[in-house]
């Protein structure tokens, strides 16, 4: 690391101004002699004083030349930067617990590990041997990098990863600031934080990203306390400013700013366009809106959309027809129908939670597909009949791609993730199906993974299995009132890794060999699952049509 600040050029200079003046006073005590031999041989103009004037004048402008020279270009000097290459992050090797170095404090832990690791790649002609490699997707808590920050700053990090990824850039307390693009070629990205001294962090918004290199350019100090920035790829977010007024919606560049006070969300949406952010500051009321392609939703101050203005099977809160949305910090509640409806692709929702609405909290359907989906939780959904508030419903045609991260789905009146009539295969990793299938005095089915079902709802095509290859990681299920880990029919092989099933009400793992679907009227074999590595507790199991691979336990 290397640290230029404000004073330590300034000390430096006053030190010099004290060492100009000391060699002047010397110049002047040896000029005695020079005055003395002048006398001797009767000259009259040169004397003590006009040499002591002269010299202590001259060396006095020289040094306060050099204070306020010095001082004035501090700021701009002053930088701060991290190369992994450096030997005291390459010896780090696999990080399991926090670590600081260099003031850089790098955020892991035994289960959310980085590692610093020997990658080659070019940038602008400059050679980067090593990365931290983040590893995954990360908080304010774990799998981040611990940024200091000097007030107004210009944050670079040199970045790649295997595929288009989004670094997040948040506070203190989690709220995010902004993103950085990473992509296959390695680039240097930028944003420009606006706040005050402290610390910003950075962590992947979903899966590994490679950091080369972070610099930090002070460009001086903010006393405004705020923390507010713009990201090179011109995205920007800002926390707007209250009124007493009552005006509930600014508009800055490409951010629209929303708070309680009478200005309608879809306002806000009426006025965005591509690019734009909304920022949902506190909590506002709104009626169902539609997200036009690539306009971003993001909550501040608890950000919370109410929907309980909706009424009725139409009345879903947020609808994303199109593609490449981003929402995150955000809670969605009350709507009459689903929280979250998706039939657009390549949106990604971060930090996202759907409670209290009246049919699933977020449902993918009719072909939407390469949605990601990380630390989200959708809890307490119910619907009349118990049959359709599912935490995530990744049904009814939904396309492929679709990828769930550290989510959550708890106490909804259905099950926590339905995949029925899919016609694309899921990832879930480290994801959790918990106490489902009653909410409210309401009961459903009560699974908490629900892998399969006949597709019976494709117009002028007879029902049919649809079989696909659902992927599970590290996930759990407790305490459902139906089963953990449900076939539902699902023909196609579903993988389940280091999976955890306990105490659900009827079975752990239920995946029969055979079984005849009400909607085909005939008895099927269906394909063999998978159950890597998992566990069993407190509960019982039908895994006639599973494989059983690894350090199985409780089977």
């Amino acid at each position: 690391m290397k640290e230029i600040t404000q004073f330590h050029i300034i000390k430096s200079a006053f030190i010099f101004s004290c060492k100009s003046v000391y060699i002047a006073q010397n110049i002047c005590y040896h000029s005695r002699i020079l005055v003395l031999k002048n006398r001797l041989r009767g000259g009259k103009n040169l004397t003590m004083n006009k040499i002591k004037k002269f010299f202590v004048g001259l060396a006095s402008l020289v040094a306060l030349f050099c204070v306020f020279a010095l001082a004035n270009s501090a700021s701009a000097a002053s930088s701060a930067s991290w190369n992994f290459k450096n030997s005291n992050f390459k010896s780090l090797g696999t990080i399991t617990s926090t670590k600081t170095v260099d003031n850089l404090t790098l955020t892991a832990s035994s289960s959310k590990t980085m590692q610093v690791k020997a990658n080659t790649v070019s940038v602008s002609g400059t050679s980067y041997t090593y990365c931290l490699a983040l590893g995954g997707s990360g908080t304010t808590s774990y799998r981040s990098v611990k940024v200091p920050v000097e007030g107004a700053s210009t944050v670079k990090v040199t970045l790649d990863a295997a595929s288009s990824r989004t670094l997040v850039v948040a506070n203190s307390s989690g709220s995010q600031l902004g993103t950085m693009s990473a992509s296959t070629t390695a680039a240097t990205k930028s944003y420009n934080y606006n706040g005050s001294k402290g610390y910003i962090y950075l962590y992947s918004s979903n899966s590994n990203i490679n950091l080369y290199k972070i610099q930090v350019d002070f460009s001086g100090t903010s006393s405004s306390g705020s923390s507010s920035g713009s990201s090179s790829s011109g995205s920007s977010s800002s926390s707007g400013s209250s009124s007493s007024s009552g005006s509930s919606s600014s508009t800055s560049g490409s951010t629209i700013t929303v708070k309680n006070g009478g200005t309608s969300l879809s306002t806000a949406i009426s006025k965005a366009k591509s690019g734009t952010t909304i920022i949902i500051d506190g909590t506002v009321k709104s009626g169902s809106v539609k997200v036009p392609s690539g306009v971003n939703i993001k909550g501040t101050n608890n950000g919370t959309i109410d929907f309980s203005q909706t009424s009725g099977s139409n009345g879903r809160g947020l609808t994303f027809l199109g593609n490449g949305s981003t929402v995150s910090y955000l809670t969605v509640k009350n709507a009459s129908d689903n929280g979250i409806y998706i039939e657009g692709s390549n949106n990604t929702f971060n930090y996202v939670n759907a409670t209290r609405n009246h049919d699933a909290g977020f449902q993918i359907s009719n072909g939407g597909a390469n949605n990601k989906f990380y630390n989200c939780n959708s809890t307490y959904n119910a619907d009349s009949k118990g049959e359709n508030a599912d935490g995530f419903a990744c049904k009814l045609h939904s396309g492929t791609g679709n990828y769930f991260e550290n989510c959550k789905a708890e106490y909804n009146s259905d099950d926590g993730w339905d995949c029925y009539a899919a016609h694309g295969a899921v990832t879930l990793v480290n994801c959790q199906a918990n106490y489902n299938g009653y909410c409210d005095g309401i009961y459903g089915d009560g699974n908490g993974f629900k892998m399969g079902g006949v597709d019976n709802k494709t117009s002028g095509v007879a029902a049919h299995l649809d079989p696909l290859q659902h992927k599970l990681t590290n996930c759990k299920a407790i305490g459902n009132y139906a089963n953990g880990f449900d076939r539902n029919n699902q023909n196609g092989v579903v993988t389940m890794t280091n999976c955890l099933g306990d105490s659900n009400k009827k079975k752990n793992y239920n995946w029969p060999a055979s079984g005849t679907p009400s909607a085909l009227g005939y008895k099927v074999t269906f394909g063999k699952a998978i159950i890597d590595s998992c566990t069993s507790k407190n509960g019982k199991n039908d895994i006639s049509g599973a494989t059983l691979k690894g350090n199985c336990v409780g089977f």
